[in-house]
């Protein structure tokens, strides 16, 4: 771990909009063993009670967050904490603005970088 750093990127992209499912997915490896905590503000979604009753349950593991947020759905303004192993604090939080852009909070060098080669307007948030 490194210093936690704060990077946001754009959630919109030439007319098609990034996805929790598609950041999660572009992540890979570095975030599969992962279980998350959501917290949902406003979803636009078709599975919006499997979602809520999934977020409201338990943690849920990050391939499962993908099959959830698939397809037509949309996290408007969320916030997710993603546990490694079993740790008692998140290694990374991922917070829904408006549906306008991904904030992504980590001291993971190797999440960071992953995250500024995918997404190269990431630019680094002051505070969270």
């Amino acid at each position: 771990m490194t210093e936690i750093r704060i990077l946001s990127f754009a959630a919109w992209r030439g007319g098609h909009y990034v996805g929790l499912a598609e950041v999660l997915a572009s992540l890979g490896a570095l975030i599969e063993g992962y279980r998350w905590q959501l917290i949902i503000d406003w979803l636009v979604s078709p599975e919006t009670g499997a979602i809520t009753e999934a977020a409201a349950n338990s943690l849920v593991t990050t391939n499962h967050l993908i099959d959830l947020f698939s397809g037509d759905c949309q996290l408007i303004d969320g916030e997710l904490m993603g546990y490694a192993d079993s740790q008692p604090v998140p290694e990374v939080r991922i917070r829904a603005f408006d549906s306008g852009h991904w904030d992504v909070r980590t001291g993971n060098s190797e999440l960071l970088k992953k995250i500024i080669v995918l997404y190269p307007d990431a630019h680094e948030l002051p505070e969270w």
